[in-house]
């Protein structure tokens, strides 16, 4: 009885899995409701929208369908930052997870075919495995935003130093922050760019988008850039010296983390260098050891 419970385990994950994305490919049910509200309306249809993708159909129904608690939500303002949509990110968890879950079934699958191991051992793993690779997108981006908060940091210590030129030389407060965010090329200057672009067309002052643009990705050395020139722009004050300062300030700090990291990796590299001396003493020592006691 256990074995044959043992060869069943298998086939119903697989199943199982099975279903879970079918269902998730399949078109939903149509809104009837909204569908007679439009018959006899005068109004001309809307454009179709192209259908999404089968891996979009996935990460939406997969963020849609869990529960509403702390370790299921997304990390919103990492993912904003490094670009990443949440169908995508819980369309990878979703993989790995599968891919976690489905291994190690068709592992013992296989073993068992062989008479190597017991089906039920690797399928009990099955679970354990699901669960680590489930959050490995979280450590992911996480990894991948500190670096890009990093890096923003290095821009904006440029930027400020660019827009206190441009403040020197006369330009006017908002025009200053968008002739500097044309200076760049890289992905910050480009980012800038694009939110000084939409708040130009939304009527928004530059400064005001830099602050919500700061929020929603979690830099606060780019909110000081739009507080300093916020008091220029509503209230005339001279920032030059004031960017200048800041600036100076902020490539300090950064120098600062860097020479902490250098001596962490100093210090990580200090155990196998002395693991290393042990081996080189023990080498050294054991034969003179051998020749005494013999």
């Amino acid at each position: 009885m256990t074995h044959a419970i043992a060869l069943a385990l298998p086939g119903a994950v697989l199943a199982l899995a099975a279903t879970v994305f079918i269902a998730a490919l399949l078109p939903s049910r149509p809104a009837l409701a909204a569908a007679l509200d439009r018959l006899g309306t005068s109004a001309a249809p809307a454009e179709p929208s192209p259908p999404a993708r089968w891996d979009v159909r996935v990460g939406t129904w997969v963020h849609a369908h869990l529960p509403d608690l702390p370790v299921f939500a997304p990390p919103a303002t990492d993912l904003r930052l490094v670009g990443v949509t949440p169908s995508t990110f819980f369309r990878d968890k979703a993989l790995l997870a599968a891919l976690g879950l489905i291994a190690p079934s068709v592992f013992g699958i296989v073993m068992n075919a062989l008479g190597l191991l017991p089906a039920l051992v690797p399928v009990a793993l099955g679970p354990i495995l699901a669960a680590a690779l489930w959050f490995a997108p979280d450590r992911d981006v996480r990894v991948r935003a500190r670096a890009a908060r990093t890096e923003f940091a290095r821009a904006v210590a440029v930027y400020l130093e660019l827009v206190a030129v441009e403040r020197k030389r006369g330009a006017p407060a908002g025009q200053a922050l968008v002739t500097t965010s044309e200076v760049g090329s890289t992905w910050v200057f480009a980012r800038i760019r694009e939110e000084l672009t939409r708040a130009r067309l939304a009527g928004v002052a530059p400064w005001t988008a830099l602050g919500g643009l700061a929020d929603e990705i979690g830099v606060p050395e780019l909110a000081d850039v739009a507080k300093i020139v916020r008091l220029s722009g509503e209230e005339g004050a001279s920032v030059a010296e004031s960017l200048r300062g800041r600036g100076r300030t902020l490539r300090g700090q950064l120098l600062a983390d860097e020479h902490a990291k250098a001596n962490q990796a100093s210090e990580r590299m200090s155990v196998p260098l002395t693991l290393l001396a042990f081996v080189f003493v023990g080498v050294v020592l054991t034969p003179l050891v051998l020749n005494l006691l013999a």
